[in-house]
């Protein structure tokens, strides 16, 4: 089945939902800052996977009147992602759009836009904290140690320790740490981390600049989204109580090679999300319905590092 046949079979696209549901993202979603979006023509997709050719050692030396030393470049491996489709829709009576003093189409179109991108998020922490995505080593359990609630915990050290672990794995210093709101919490707390910092600078609790400086981070992403399977169940973190230090890439606009390691994207095929408009009850209840297709993967085990059970 062509994508042209399954673009046919969609309702009315609405430029004008869309470019809203483009535009409306909560700001507690991380997903997208910690896989960043890579576009593709397809649903199948193959992603080159590199080895460790930049890192060979080669004899570069040449003698007078001696051919040119020539290397073969390594081939990619390639690793299979199949993009998914996710939507949902909201459904609006004629009469409703009537009488309510707001206007239900864009609330439809949010309420779809949310509930898509909360799954988005739901599965993205999934990857980000499962363990097999990280190559063997590159993960180290806290309860087993100390976690970073416990007052006599040293997250400088082994945030430090984590960080030569990747660069020794992929040749890049990682420099984003992925946390929980709970972990964050813990960590502005520390007493190390507090006692770290000059006199005139210390306060009960650091902010997120002041641990990016004494960690040595460019970015320090906090999930804070909350779910709950059913309405009128309670609600819990998304993010848990993990922490990710990861190499996460400046995507060039030509496409990323082996000189731009990352630990992973979200491909999704290009023209996507859209919202888009369709009757039923004899046209008398109309739905807004918002679709993206995507698919969050691991490319790079070796560009991060797992923390689990960073805190009580």
């Amino acid at each position: 089945m062509s994508a042209s046949h399954l673009r046919g079979l969609r309702g009315q696209l609405d430029p004008v939902l869309t470019n809203l549901a483009l535009g409306y993202k909560q700001a507690d979603f991380i997903a997208e800052k910690i896989f960043p979006v890579v576009f593709t023509e397809k649903e199948g997709v193959r992603v080159p996977v590199f080895g460790k050719g930049s890192f060979v050692e080669y004899q570069t030396e040449r003698a007078v009147g001696a051919a040119s030393n020539v290397i073969t470049l390594d081939s990619p491996s390639f690793m299979p992602v199949v993009l998914e489709e996710h939507d949902l829709a909201a459904g609006v009576d004629y009469r409703e759009q009537a009488e309510s003093m707001y206007d239900e189409r864009a609330k439809a179109t949010r309420r779809a836009v949310k509930g898509v991108q909360l799954r988005q998020e739901i599965e993205t922490a999934a990857l980000l904290q499962n363990k097999s995505a990280y190559q063997s080593g590159f993960s180290k359990d806290l309860a087993s140690t100390k976690k970073w609630s416990d007052r006599n915990s040293d997250p400088l050290a082994d945030i430090e320790i984590a960080r030569e672990t990747v660069r020794a794995g992929c040749g890049v210093r990682p420099s984003v740490l992925v946390v929980g709101a709970s972990v964050l919490s813990a960590l502005k707390r520390h007493n190390k981390l507090i006692g770290a910092l000059g006199e005139n600078e210390r306060k009960s609790l650091l902010t997120v600049e002041q641990l990016k400086n004494l960690l040595e981070l460019d970015d320090i992403i906090v999930g804070e989204a909350v779910s709950t399977p059913a309405a009128n169940k309670d609600t819990q973190d998304i993010w848990g109580k993990f922490a990710s230090l990861i190499v996460r890439p400046h995507t060039a606009s030509g496409g990323n090679d082996e000189g731009e390691p990352s630990f992973g994207y979200t491909f999704r095929r290009r023209g996507m999300p859209v919202v888009d408009r369709y009757e039923e009850v004899g046209g008398k209840v109309e739905y807004a319905r918002y679709t993206d297709i995507r698919k969050a993967a691991v490319v790079g085990g070796a560009c991060g590092f797992l923390f689990e059970n960073a805190v009580e």
